[in-house]
């Protein structure tokens, strides 16, 4: 069903010729720069609507677009040996291929592990605009390696669903030192990279960030009872304090005597 699909596929390529300008850049290694264009986007959205305190979550879950996508594909690797799948155009000659022949095997797609993780890490960032054209870019490129003939649709299915479940799911992992990061970044000479911390929330799982200082932003650390150092005032049948009462309320003609609250 694979290779029919991918017949399928190669033979309306060949009926688009007006397509094949703007597809053949989308099945190449360089369309993957709309996604590094996308991340470059996306923190500069999140340091113009933090200005005055930049969302150091939202920081470290930017930065894991980028750690999780070099992840994922470096997972691909093994498996793309391991399976040793052929290239659709050595298995099948007649096919037609529109950009030059890549080597080695065809699955997973990397250009769609790559793709596919991206566009996860971006939902994870709370950058909605961006991981939305993300994921169309995504689809597309998976759709690309097909159209130009260097891969099966499986391939690429497969690549998009690899790059997503890892970076869903190492994200857990890694996103609480990546916020302490962040934050040591925000607090040190290079807090021009992330700027002016404030603390907006935990983005997904992982260790909370909890409100500190950082850098000049003001933002104060928030401190429990039993660290703070403070002082806590106990009711009376609390303290075990000794009370003096009077002579008329002991029931003894000798004195003030004394009662254990």
């Amino acid at each position: 069903m694979d290779k029919r699909l991918y017949l399928d596929v190669n033979r309306f390529a060949t009926r688009t010729a007006w397509a094949h300008g703007v597809i053949t850049f989308l099945g190449r290694p360089s369309a993957l720069l709309i996604l590094a264009f996308l991340l470059l986007v996306a923190l500069a959205r999140a340091r113009v609507a933090g200005f005055g305190g930049t969302d150091l979550d939202q920081i470290a879950a930017l930065a894991w677009v980028a750690v999780g996508t070099g992840l994922a594909y470096a997972v691909s690797l093994p498996i793309v040996h391991l399976v040793g799948r052929a290239r659709p155009f050595v298995a099948m000659p007649q096919a037609t291929v529109l950009i030059t022949r890549p080597t080695g095997f065809s699955f997973p797609s990397e250009h769609a592990v790559v793709a596919g993780a991206f566009a996860a890490g971006l939902w994870l960032s709370r950058a909605r605009l961006t991981a939305a054209i993300a994921t169309l870019t995504a689809i597309l490129v998976a759709f690309a390696v097909v159209y130009t003939g260097t891969a099966y649709p499986g391939d690429a299915a497969a690549g998009l669903v690899l790059g997503t479940l890892v970076s869903l799911a190492i994200y857990p992992l890694m996103i609480g030192s990546l916020r302490n990061l962040a934050r040591a970044v925000a607090r040190s000479p290079f807090k021009v990279l992330v700027g002016g911390g404030r603390h907006r929330g935990p983005i997904g799982p992982g260790p909370a960030a909890h409100p500190e200082l950082v850098g000049e932003s003001g933002a104060v650390r928030v401190l429990p009872p039993e660290e703070s150092g403070a002082v806590r005032i106990l009711p009376p049948e609390e303290t075990g304090a000794v009370r003096i009462l009077p002579p008329d309320k002991t029931g003894t003609g000798s004195g003030a005597d004394t009662e254990r609250t």
